[in-house]
């Protein structure tokens, strides 16, 4: 085990400088993407799903829509063929012609435990690349918060940021007859 950390104050006296690495957020600004317009209404509630996951995390950022996206149709292709394997099962009866041009019946494993397999792979690979996975999610340093600019104090933004320039005590109204004579 090792030795506790030292305090700021501990450094100071010491005259010593941290090693540890503080803990930073991405220089990334966090934002919800727009779903791919050729998902259909099934991989559209996959990807909302991953979206909202990501975003208690505080890991989703608009860039993120294509990595999504490809994991929706890994899992729809997932899908499809574990049905397809449960429907079959894991060892096949194929027929095969032996050197005389017979047919003869051959069991070997079914086709689609290896797309089955596959398709698991590229979703795990994926997960871990957006920090789902338990040993990702420590690694994945949440996105940063999008930056609000500071305006002075009686600047038109300012003004709006405070929304004093919707009141009605801020209006003056100016008569066609007024406005001609300080144009004179």
């Amino acid at each position: 085990m090792g030795r506790p950390a030292k305090s700021e104050h501990e450094h100071f006296v010491h005259s010593t400088k941290s090693q540890a690495k503080p803990a930073t957020q991405s220089h990334v600004i966090g934002g919800r993407p727009r779903i791919p317009k050729d998902l259909d209404k099934g991989l559209r509630r996959v990807f909302k799903d991953l979206c909202r996951l990501l975003s208690e995390r505080r890991a989703l950022s608009r860039g993120d829509v294509e990595l999504i996206r490809l994991y929706c149709f890994v899992y729809d292709r997932h899908r499809k063929e574990v049905a397809a394997l449960r429907e079959e099962g894991c060892v096949m009866t194929y027929f095969r012609l032996n050197s005389n041009g017979e047919s003869v019946p051959q069991v070997k494993e079914n086709i689609r435990l290896k797309i089955c397999a596959g398709a698991e792979k590229q979703m795990a690979a994926i997960l871990s690349q957006l920090g789902m996975t338990p040993t990702a999610k420590d690694r994945a340093r949440p996105v940063g918060e999008a930056k609000t600019e500071k305006y002075a104090e009686g600047t038109v933004g300012w003004m709006q940021e405070h929304g004093e320039l919707d009141q009605a005590s801020n209006v003056v109204s100016i008569t066609a007859a007024e406005l001609a004579k300080e144009e004179a």
